[in-house]
């Protein structure tokens, strides 16, 4: 069962707890309101992302075509220390031409 103050912990493709915590919540709902009814895709882009791709050392980005929107959900995780989270969300036409993680999330 999550702590006080996370939404989520869901388990990535390779097995690494990521959270949505509350204050990030927050933090997409407001800046990308097409999020707020969608948590359950969120969660579902983490377990079964259509494309992983490395955008820093700490940030992976985890993409999902969503049919009925016709666009890409991408999902921005950061690691540290161990500890995965959600640093935001939002609907995108396209994956960003970053590096394609090894095995689609070795790191993940």
């Amino acid at each position: 069962m999550p702590e006080i103050g996370v939404i989520f912990v869901v388990k990535s493709r390779n097995g690494k707890e990521i959270r949505l915590t509350n204050a990030q919540w927050k933090h997409v709902s407001y800046r990308h309101p097409e999020m707020v009814n969608l948590l359950k895709d969120i969660e579902e882009t983490i377990k079964n992302p259509t494309s992983i791709r490395k955008h820093s050392e700490a940030i992976m980005k985890f993409y999902k075509f969503i049919k009925n929107k016709k666009k890409y959900l991408m999902v921005a995780v950061k690691v540290l220390n161990g500890e995965g989270f959600v640093v935001t969300s939002y609907f995108t036409t396209k994956i960003q031409k970053e590096n394609v993680s090894e095995n689609e999330g070795n790191n993940v």
